[in-house]
């Protein structure tokens, strides 16, 4: 190979070295440099489908904030229980699976959607699934300071859609409308702090 055929490739080399560093440097990625195990704790709450109401008055839960993701959203799965609740006279529980997904961030504030899939079930033994709920609610996680940070779910509008369980449910089927609800993390210590990198 001539010297000339050598400088050739070499350039080449270097400037396909380079556009992938290039690439790599310009990539999104999401930084937690907070706890990575969340527990929150939230207030009541009523879910309405037409003119029938599941007011809870209770909700714990539980979730798994990864250190770093690189790509445009980051993910926090976890489970949420709300509980007391009461539908028609009956005492009953929710409980849902989740997926944070946030897809914006400015000013320690990270806003986005909330997947959720959840079962209505009496607390009676046995625990009867009364309704299954499912759909999403657009929602905001906002860093700690001086009180620990906190997940809001804004009012959802018809993002969630409720149908019968094991047994008709008492609350209707259909869009579901969920009340503002807000989670807050039992400590500063223990609460994400987010930031996003470009």
């Amino acid at each position: 190979m001539s010297r000339i055929a050598r400088i050739v490739v070499l350039v080449t080399a270097l400037t396909s070295l380079f556009a992938m560093m290039s690439a790599t440097a310009g990539a999104v990625t999401w930084h937690n440099t907070g706890s990575t195990t969340v527990h929150a704790t939230g207030g009541a709450g009523t879910l309405s489908v037409g003119a029938n109401n599941l007011a809870c008055s209770a909700s714990t839960a539980s979730a798994t904030a990864p250190a770093s993701s690189v790509g445009t959203t980051y993910s926090v799965p976890g489970t949420v229980t709300f509980s007391p609740c009461l539908l028609a006279g009956q005492n009953t529980f929710v409980h849902c699976g989740f997926t944070l997904t946030g897809t914006s961030f400015a000013s320690g504030v990270t806003t986005g959607v909330a997947d959720v899939t959840c079962d209505v079930r009496l607390t009676a033994s046995p625990a009867v699934k009364l309704c299954h709920i499912e759909g999403t609610s657009p929602g905001q996680y906002i860093n700690p300071g001086a009180t620990p940070g906190r997940v809001t779910l804004l009012t959802s509008g018809n993002g969630l859609t409720v149908t019968n369980g094991s047994s008709p449910c008492t609350l209707g089927t259909g869009a579901g409308h969920l009340s503002e609800q807000t989670l807050t993390v039992t400590s500063v210590a223990g609460s994400p702090v987010l930031n996003r990198t470009a």
